[in-house]
């Protein structure tokens, strides 16, 4: 059994996002992409906010937008943040058990994600290496994903590209000829979050990956758009259910890997 304080690894790639590590302690958090827990021990405890008790599961998928609390004690777990366009997410719930909203468990091949995870936590590949390997499970037979709405993509990548500047609504429907309430729309149903909210997600992550490359933790705040520190710390935690403090003590032992390619590269290109 691993102690509290075992080192972990932050894998920061374009289209996914992988922490391996433990939670340093039970967290209640809204999600803004989907993602994909796996137990490299026991079985951990979650509760989505439609249940009333907590469910155990080895693998668990998640849908972005919801509320759920997750305890995992002190199990190293795997958590993979998957593309914000959801092809990711389509392609796994429609292999696993459907425990319902929009959650799902016992996701396919879930040995060999086990294996991966153990495998990087002890070992830590380069980041095109892992990446390969972690879509090599994720997709082994490389069957075509799910296809995205290509309006909905090019706002995703307007947002990316610019993550410091504050589009508006107006000028991103504009820019794929849409209409405003029309782009909230199909925003909302392939991402599965408003626009806003997507924009404070990828600026949290644009965040981590300039502390990945030495920055401050101020200034990669402020590059990536963020007003001030207290702008920051509100959306961390009400993000990922954590203070900053808490996950900087985490990320002293944490090894991050970020990406070589720029961080506005398409999310939908596996």
């Amino acid at each position: 059994m691993p102690n509290q304080f075992s080192p972990s690894l932050l894998y920061l790639w374009p289209r996914r996002t992988l922490h391996i590590g433990q939670l340093p302690e039970p967290v209640q958090f809204s999600q803004a992409a989907a993602s994909l827990t796996v137990s490299l021990e026991g079985a951990f405890s979650y509760r989505t906010s439609g249940m009333t008790t907590p469910r155990w599961c080895r693998s668990l998928l998640l849908p972005p937008g919801d509320s759920v609390t997750v305890d995992t004690g002190t199990a190293m777990i795997g958590t993979c943040y998957l593309d914000a366009l959801g092809q990711d997410y389509a392609w796994l719930r429609r292999q696993m058990k459907d425990v319902g909203e929009g959650a799902a468990i016992d996701v396919p091949r879930e040995a060999e994600f086990r294996s991966l995870f153990r495998r990087l936590h002890g070992t830590p590949q380069p980041s095109d290496v892992a990446y390969a390997s972690l879509e090599s499970v994720i997709n082994p037979l490389q069957s075509d994903y799910p296809e995205v709405d290509v309006r909905v993509a090019k706002v995703v990548a307007l947002i990316r590209e610019s993550v410091e500047i504050n589009r508006s609504v107006e000028e991103l429907a504009q820019s794929v000829n849409l209409s405003v309430p029309r782009l909230i729309q199909l925003f909302r149903h392939h991402v599965g979050v408003p626009i806003r909210r997507y924009r404070q997600w990828h600026r949290l992550f644009v965040t981590t990956i300039g502390v990945a490359q030495g920055k401050s933790l101020t200034q990669a705040a402020v590059e990536a758009g963020f007003t001030d520190s207290a702008h920051f710390s509100h959306t961390f935690r009400s993000t990922l259910g954590l203070k900053p403090s808490d996950v900087l003590t985490v990320l002293g032992q944490t090894e991050l890997i970020a990406p070589n390619q720029p961080v506005m590269e398409s999310e939908f290109s596996p």
